[in-house]
């Protein structure tokens, strides 16, 4: 499902960028884009921190003395439910909106208290997309976005307007170049970035020797890029390797089933007896194995133990992931649910039953929303906001912004681990990695040797 909706979200055609000058009034907008939740309670924890202002300037579009506003993005899910794809989450605007309140009453950001812009789009729409890019930049001239859009077209936001984005998943090394200078954060690595530590990580346990190894990839979620990345990852680590794009997107199901069996058929004659399984969180696995090819090792940049194998997780016996906390792991986790459930069940207690569990996606289907995502990328995304506009200061800039990531140091991402970045390019913060395989006979994914720390 996913990767239906990244191949749908076409790049962003925006023309005209934004004035680098002070914000300027928000205009009139649709009172579902920009309007804070009406059901929104007190703010979370007491105003014991107020930081200093006097030294504060209008640096910025979106950035005054007192304020700095910023864009967070809504998914409109009741569309994807429409169109028969089951991934029913929780409205950002409830998670942002108790973060933005929580750091408001502790005295903002450097004295500057936020001031949420929200805007609906269509996940299935490039256009909607589009028009909601240039209401963020170019009609309430945001400091920065959180939440973004679907793969490239958070480039609309990054290169044609030069606002800051920060987004959890779908964005390619290629993408993030076309943004220059302009901060784009993400809590995960990219695409490629994956394919890259993966095939790093597995070269170094040494599973490669005296293999014949082949990429299935595909050309959504730039799958093609990653397949292309982690083939001249393996031949730096002194591996050949042979890419098979699947190009069908899924729509039609007795193509995809076609161009699966060729596939299958290629592989096998080709030898194939390690494959590196690029296409996230799929039934990969099991449509190869009905077309009668089911290599000895197979490793995945996402194993989702659901889906991978139709239910039959012999087919996965001995498959190899990277270390990936689960989202039913993480929604248990103490320190979790203190920093990030928590507040937000303070605000809105009418939650708690819906908090209470994660619905799969049958239920997701029947309408129960799931609230892992939201929330943990509005715990992260405003923990991240707040620290880095602390260190930039006074002089909120894109610049003093970015600069700011080079003092950052060590964080902690909520529901991720310990986390580093820097202003040159490491744009996601996750370095240490275990290489993790799958014991079917216990049910389990056990870690392999100790963790690999990748320099990069």
């Amino acid at each position: 499902m996913l990767l239906t909706l990244a191949v749908v979200a076409a790049a962003c055609a925006s023309s005209s960028g934004g004035d680098d000058g002070a914000a300027t009034p928000a205009t009139d907008s649709e009172p579902n884009d920009t309007s804070e939740p009406t059901d929104s309670s007190e703010p979370v924890g007491d105003s014991t921190t107020t930081a200093p202002t006097g030294q504060n300037t209008a640096s910025f579009r979106g950035v005054t003395a007192d304020t700095v506003k910023v864009g967070v993005t809504v998914p409109d899910f009741e569309a994807l439910q429409a169109a028969g794809l089951p991934n029913y989450q929780g409205d950002n605007r409830i998670g942002y909106q108790v973060f933005f309140d929580r750091i408001n009453a502790e005295g903002g950001i450097h004295g500057r208290m936020i001031e949420p812009v929200y805007v609906d789009f269509d996940l299935l729409e490039a256009t909607s997309q589009d028009a909601a890019c240039v209401k963020l930049a170019e009609d309430e001239q945001v400091f920065i976005v959180l939440y973004g859009f679907i793969g490239e077209n958070n480039v609309c936001l990054t290169d044609l307007h030069e606002t800051m984005v920060m987004t959890h998943a779908y964005q390619s090394t290629e993408a993030r170049d076309r943004s220059g200078d302009t901060v784009w954060l993400q809590l995960e690595p990219a695409d490629d970035e994956k394919a890259r530590i993966l095939g790093s990580v597995v070269a170094e346990a040494a599973y490669l020797d005296d293999t014949t190894i082949g990429i299935l990839a595909n050309t959504t979620t730039s799958g093609d890029i990653a397949g292309e990345a982690l083939k001249a990852t393996l031949a730096e680590a002194g591996h050949d390797s042979t890419v098979y794009l699947a190009t069908e997107q899924g729509n039609d199901p007795v193509a995809s089933d076609n161009e699966m069996r060729t596939l299958a058929q290629r592989m096998q004659s080709d030898g194939v007896d390690f494959l590196f399984n690029l296409s996230g969180g799929g039934s990969a696995t099991a449509d190869l194995a009905d077309a009668g090819f089911h290599p000895p090792r197979i490793a995945h940049t996402i194993l989702n133990l659901d889906t991978e194998a139709n239910g039959d997780q012999s087919l996965l016996d001995g498959a190899l992931t990277l270390s990936s906390p689960s989202a039913d792991d993480v929604w248990e986790e103490p320190d979790f649910r203190a920093a990030c459930i928590d507040p937000i069940l303070e605000v809105h207690p009418e939650l708690t039953e819906e908090f209470s569990y994660l619905p799969d996606s049958d239920q997701q289907a029947q309408g129960e929303r799931n609230w892992f995502t939201p929330t943990r990328n509005a715990c992260n995304h405003t923990m991240l906001l707040q620290r880095l506009g602390e260190i930039a200061g006074a002089e909120l800039t894109n610049d003093s912004f970015r600069a700011a990531l080079d003092e950052l140091g060590t964080v902690e991402l909520y529901g991720y681990g310990a986390a580093n970045f820097r202003s040159d390019g490491k744009w996601d913060g996750l370095d240490e990695f275990s290489l993790l395989e799958y014991d079917a006979a216990n049910d389990s994914l056990d870690p392999i040797g100790e963790p690999i720390t990748i320099d990069r």
